[in-house]
């Protein structure tokens, strides 16, 4: 009888154990019964305190070996140990994803120089153009396209600059001139006023763009050398600004998935008490994972796919009754190769990006639940404090 009390109370400790996480609700506290999978504790401190509990049941046992004390002792034990160890959670997969995505910045970066210094050889061209007068052109007189060279002559000099402006802020406003027509036109075949105002609000946009895209037009016609120089000059600049600005976008993009990567490593190895208490989370960003890493496989494979499709067997026959058979290439073979290195290019897409919003959740996640910050900056507050006081006092 007494043997059957203390192996009562070693099993109340157990229970207690077993009804330490917070995963289980208060009806289940209630009912005194739950799914093994909610017994797992979510913080360090239900994992010390199972711990302890089971500690205390080990105590006061008296037959450890009896199979209902047993089995339950060693699962919670196991439960406990599980908690209280660190596992890896990183995946080689997103890994190689972030890689491949440093490796595209990188080719993208390299290939943005040449954009930077082409923009800079453009300002340096419009800086060192000579001095000339400067036609004015009449609205009917200037032409509403481009010709093919316009773009490549337009630096060559001050009046091909400003013919080149006034072309685009004529057809600018031919174009809001154009919608305003139309818009227009919807509001006269409107059959309910409230379609007919709205129509008639885009028209008095439309019209107001075209009188600013005018004004301009009529403005930059009565530049002179000086003013259309100090205008390519800024326009220039700009550009130069912009595709700096790009070049250092992507540098960025670069560097932050290099460094990502080791962090993603480092902050890999939680407790299993955090992954217990991020299994929400965690289910979501597999199946995020999963889900986008078919489509990007989808898309490799589809793109390789369209490389396999045969060129067309034609069979000639002659006069003399004799035939011979030929490859002809496919006339949708441009398409094809435009279509396949796109697809490729989608599939390497989405999977650079699913990889790094992974694992950029997964590292921030980490740096927070993985280390004990409020203890080393505890350490370190103190250690200043000292340093101060002993500054003060050689004072």
């Amino acid at each position: 009888m007494e043997e059957h009390i203390l192996n009562n109370e070693a099993l109340q400790y157990l229970d207690e154990a077993m009804f330490t996480s917070s995963l289980i609700s208060k009806k289940e506290r209630k009912k005194g019964e739950t799914d093994w999978d909610n017994v797992y504790p979510r913080k360090k401190s239900e994992t010390m305190k199972m711990a302890a509990l089971l500690a205390k049941a080990d105590e006061v046992v008296e037959e450890p070996n009896d199979t209902e004390y047993r089995e339950r002792y060693d699962t919670l034990k196991e439960i406990v140990e599980w908690s209280q160890k660190r596992h890896r959670t990183w995946m080689w997969s997103l890994i190689a994803g972030a890689l491949l995505g440093a490796g595209i910045f990188y080719y993208y970066f390299n290939d943005q120089k040449e954009d930077i210094a082409r923009a800079k050889a453009e300002r340096e061209q419009v800086e060192q153009w000579k001095e000339i007068k400067v036609q004015q052109t009449t609205w009917n007189a200037c032409p509403s396209e481009h010709a093919n060279d316009a773009y490549t002559m337009r630096l060559s000099s001050a009046q091909h600059y400003k013919t080149y402006k006034l072309i685009d802020y004529k057809r600018y406003a031919e174009s809001s001139q154009k919608r305003s027509k139309e818009w227009l036109q919807r509001a006269d075949t409107a059959k309910l006023q409230e379609n007919k105002e709205k129509y008639l609000h885009n028209v008095k946009v439309e019209e107001e763009h075209a009188a600013k895209y005018r004004a301009d037009y009529d403005s930059i016609n009565a530049m002179d050398f000086a003013q259309v120089h100090a205008m390519a000059k800024g326009d220039l600049t700009k550009s130069v600004e912009r595709q700096v600005s790009w070049g250092k976008t992507l540098q960025g993009y670069m560097i932050y998935l290099l460094i990502l990567i080791p962090l993603y490593i480092i902050t890999g190895y939680p407790h299993g008490y955090t992954i217990t208490r991020h299994t929400r989370r965690t289910g979501c960003l597999n199946i995020f994972r999963k889900v986008g890493f078919a489509i990007a496989s989808f898309c490799f494979g589809a793109g390789l796919a369209l490389s396999l499709l045969p060129d067309y067997q034609v069979k000639t026959y002659y006069s003399n009754g004799s035939t011979s058979t030929h490859t002809e290439g496919n006339s949708l073979n441009i398409a094809i190769i435009a279509m396949k290195i796109g697809l490729m290019i989608v599939g390497a897409f989405i999977f650079c990006f699913v990889a790094s919003t992974v694992m950029t959740i997964e590292t921030i996640s980490g740096l927070y639940n993985n280390f004990n910050w409020s203890g080393w900056f505890r350490k370190v507050k103190p250690a200043k404090q000292t340093q101060n006081e002993n500054v003060e006092n050689s004072i």
